[in-house]
């Protein structure tokens, strides 16, 4: 049998993913959640790294044109598959 993997588009803002940051440290630091570590662990790890390349994209953006509104929208998809090979 096949294994899938299916994707969802999430539309989050910087602050909505640091907002999911800081709610995913404080459910790791308590003692509800220690037999679910490693999902939340990985979940974290992942909202990290997507909040560092939005950081990135929006300074790109700003040093580019900062005389007006600029909205930065791009996509962020990461295989595990593709990560585990490295």
């Amino acid at each position: 049998m096949s294994k899938y993997t299916c994707t969802a588009l999430i539309k989050y803002s910087r602050q909505e993913v640091q907002v999911h940051i800081n709610a995913l440290e404080i459910a790791l630091n308590s003692e509800g959640i220690r037999n679910y570590r490693g999902p939340y662990s990985m979940l974290l790890k992942d909202m990290k790294r997507i909040n560092e390349q939005m950081l990135d994209k929006e300074n790109d953006a700003m040093s580019e044109n900062n005389s007006e509104d600029i909205v930065v929208e791009d996509s962020v998809i990461n295989s595990r598959s593709n990560e585990e090979s490295k």
